[in-house]
């Protein structure tokens, strides 16, 4: 096609005026990209530099630095967790569970974890609580409290292989042996020297019993009232059964005779084997009968502890030792209408508290406590979890742990047996208030100072040597000079029932 040069040199200005408008909007956009719009302003003429100092209000500007590009926030840690599941009962027993409770609480105090309380009000309950207690992604151990959930915690316990299992005075391992030819390495039982507690305060009671029997009385028994008969509570009877025979020989020793009445009776039995109101066999006698027992097959009817005790203290025993956990209340019952008809201001006749320090709830009345240290077992518990150290000594001790009179774990003191005394009483006086809140009704007797002062004056009524003999055999137990039988066999219990009664 023709184009004429004028048009042509017309066009070409045209193209040469579009690039030359190009070229200066790219070197204008250029410019404030490199320098910005504020080097754009006129800037002022320079003047000298002067030397800017601080004003003594005003500190001198500091140099900054580019800060460091920020992280964001990490998320807060869950607060790991220890789950404890009640037997029967729950808070408020003044003993077995309110034990547990009480070393959770110390271990969420001194380790920082969470407590999840699970209640039983009925054996059907121990499975789906120890199952709720599992399935907690932020639990690391679960507590099953009492014998009665050994059988609950083997199941739960396998079916959960990376959750921590403690049972208080449960024989799941023994379960797991038999059952599935091992232990579980994630199941510790936590059991305790009760056998040695007991001896302790059933010497305390014969001794006590024979020195108000040289001021006039007539006491030729103690008592025990027991919850079901399985093997663990075998270990009270015969424990305190054997216990009640030391201090009488002790006795005899240091005074060179027969303890009076308690020592001394023939009422105990005759015949074959007796001699002297002694029962002697393969060449060693035994005060057999000194101590009236019986299982009510309960640990939460207090009416049978109150029925139980009431037919022992007719026949004079001179203190009842509770091996039945909240029946204690039933026995204290007992001793207070004895009280209130006679109008006594301190025992006999006396009971004897268990698992906790008891001597607060009746004080004067209660000659001593059996304190088997339930809480030290959940506060050792939880601390093996937060060391790491759990599964290295369910290996180490085949899953069985055993807290008594001198025990160390680990390098951990991890004493679990031992007798009440004044310096521990106001830990428990504590438990009390507890108690008080979670009932709502008043359970403490009197004012704590009073309990104190009560508790105090009946000890120091006794004369020393009775908490002497307390001590020296304690200690003999502690160096192995004295073995307490421990007995977890019905063959075991039979020939220990025909030696003492």
């Amino acid at each position: 096609m023709y184009i004429s040069k004028r048009r042509l040199r017309l066009a070409i200005s045209r193209i040469a005026v579009i690039a030359v408008v190009a070229i200066i909007i790219i070197g204008v956009a250029s410019y404030f990209t490199l320098f910005g719009p504020q080097q754009m302003q006129q800037t002022p003429t320079p003047t000298p530099a002067v030397e800017e100092k601080p004003s003594p209000t005003t500190p001198a500007q500091e140099k900054t630095t580019p800060k460091a590009e920020e992280k964001p926030a990490e998320a807060p840690k869950k607060k790991l967790k220890i789950a404890v599941v009640s037997d029967i009962g729950g808070r408020g027993d003044l003993s077995f569970n309110d034990m547990a409770f009480k070393g959770a609480d110390e271990a969420a105090r001194d380790f920082g974890v969470e407590v999840v309380e699970l209640i039983s009000k009925s054996e059907s309950d121990y499975l789906p609580n120890l199952r709720t207690a599992a399935r907690d992604p932020d639990v690391v151990l679960i507590v099953g409290v009492g014998f009665l959930l050994s059988e609950a915690l083997l199941t739960v316990a396998q079916e959960f292989p990376d959750k921590n299992f403690a049972g208080i005075d449960t024989f799941t391992q023994d379960l797991a042996k038999e059952k599935l030819g091992k232990p579980l390495e994630n199941m510790l039982d936590i059991k305790f020297e009760e056998h040695k507690g007991s001896a302790l305060v059933g010497a305390l009671a014969c001794l006590a019993a024979a020195y108000y029997n040289e001021q006039g009385g007539e006491y030729p028994y103690i008592g025990a009232v027991l919850g079901i008969e399985i093997p663990v509570l075998w270990k009270f009877e015969i424990g305190y059964k054997w216990g009640c025979d030391w201090g009488l020989k002790w006795y005899e020793q240091k005074f060179g005779k027969r303890a009076p009445v308690i020592g001394e009776d023939s009422r105990y039995g005759s015949g074959e084997g007796w001699q002297d109101g002694l029962f002697c066999k393969d060449g060693e006698c035994w005060y057999k009968g000194r101590v009236l027992w019986t299982y009510t097959g309960t640990f939460s009817d207090i009416t049978k502890g109150y029925e139980a005790a009431k037919a022992m203290y007719a026949k004079n025993a001179f203190a009842v030792y509770n091996i039945a956990g909240p029946l204690g209340l039933g026995i204290n019952r007992a001793v207070e209408e004895i009280a209130k008809s006679k109008g006594l201001e301190m025992g006999p006749p006396f009971w004897i508290g268990v698992d906790a320090n008891q001597d607060w709830i009746n004080p004067g009345f209660v000659l001593a406590s059996m304190m088997k240290r339930v809480d030290r077992g959940v506060y050792y518990a939880t601390q093996l979890v937060i060391e790491g150290k759990f599964r290295d000594v369910v290996k180490k001790y085949d899953g069985v742990l055993t807290l008594g009179i001198g025990t160390v774990v680990e390098g951990i003191q991890a004493e679990g047996i031992s007798v009440s005394t004044l310096k521990d009483l106001d830990e428990f006086i504590e438990l009390g208030l507890q108690a008080e809140k979670l009932t709502g009704k008043k359970v403490l007797p009197m004012d704590p100072e009073e309990i104190k002062a009560k508790v105090k004056n009946m000890r120091e009524s006794l004369p020393d040597w009775v908490w002497e003999a307390v001590a020296e055999l304690e200690e003999k137990i502690r160096k192995g000079e004295v073995e307490v039988p421990m007995v977890v066999t019905k063959e075991a219990v039979e020939k220990w029932r025909e030696l003492l009664g």
